[in-house]
């Protein structure tokens, strides 16, 4: 066997690596990680392109994602789905012009967890992140009413809780102080009275939420919905 014919082998076998690893993260929803990165906004926009401007999006990580059946659980709402796995709010600023702004939306329901955390962030580093986030889409969406939906409390990331408490906190105080946003805490609903977590509710990888989950998530978002909807004669 020829060292050409081995290099040439091996070339082949990391090019199909590499394929199969970008189906993979497409599949799960994750394709926002590394080297993948944009095709979140190409497989959105391929989904969404023929929609009307106006409608209520979904714009976060994974947990949106992987929400296979979020357009119908959401109903009588006419909601899109631009979650995108992986995503960290500075993947979320970065992608917004394609992901977002072009939809127009009148009420986007915001959720980026600890993703941030995960890469290395400070506490401190993520509240200057969210500050700027939120400013920047407001300067871009005006007329927007924002539902901002806390980190939730992870059983697979539970060395994140604490910081990820501290950020529910800081975000109920900006959204109380800023016209249009509303802010939606799920942290009650998806921990036991004694503030422990619900593994229960979790896929097993401890970090997203299953059907029962969701079942519970769910109505808490279409509250907030129902509220947003009445917040001005546009969003009618």
């Amino acid at each position: 066997m020829s060292f050409t014919w081995v290099r040439a082998a091996l070339i082949v076998f990391a090019a199909a690596v590499v394929l199969l690893a970008a189906v993979f993260f497409v599949y799960i929803g994750w394709e926002g990680m590394g080297p993948f990165q944009g095709l979140s906004m190409i497989r959105i926009n391929r989904q969404y392109r023929n929609r009307p401007m106006g409608e209520i999006i979904f714009y976060g990580a994974s947990n949106f994602t992987l929400w296979k059946d979020l357009e119908q659980d959401m109903l009588p709402f006419i909601v899109q789905n631009h979650g995108f796995g992986g995503s960290t709010d500075n993947d979320m600023m970065k992608y917004a012009d394609q992901g977002l702004y072009s939809y127009q939306p009148q009420i986007v329901v915001f959720q980026s967890g600890s993703n941030d955390f995960v890469i290395g962030m400070t506490l401190e580093e993520v509240y200057a992140n969210k500050t700027k986030m939120y400013t920047t889409f407001r300067e871009h969406l005006p007329g927007a009413v924002f539902v901002v939906l806390s980190m939730l409390p992870l059983p697979g990331r539970a060395g994140h809780w604490a910081d990820s408490d501290r950020v529910n906190a800081f975000l109920r105080d900006y959204c109380d102080t800023h016209e249009r946003m509303i802010f939606v805490d799920a942290t009650g609903d998806l921990m036991t009275p004694q503030g422990g977590f619900r593994p229960e509710l979790y896929v097993k990888d401890g970090i997203h939420l299953n059907r029962d989950g969701r079942d519970i998530w769910g109505p808490l978002i279409k509250n907030a919905l129902r509220e947003a909807s009445g917040s001005g004669p546009e969003l009618l």
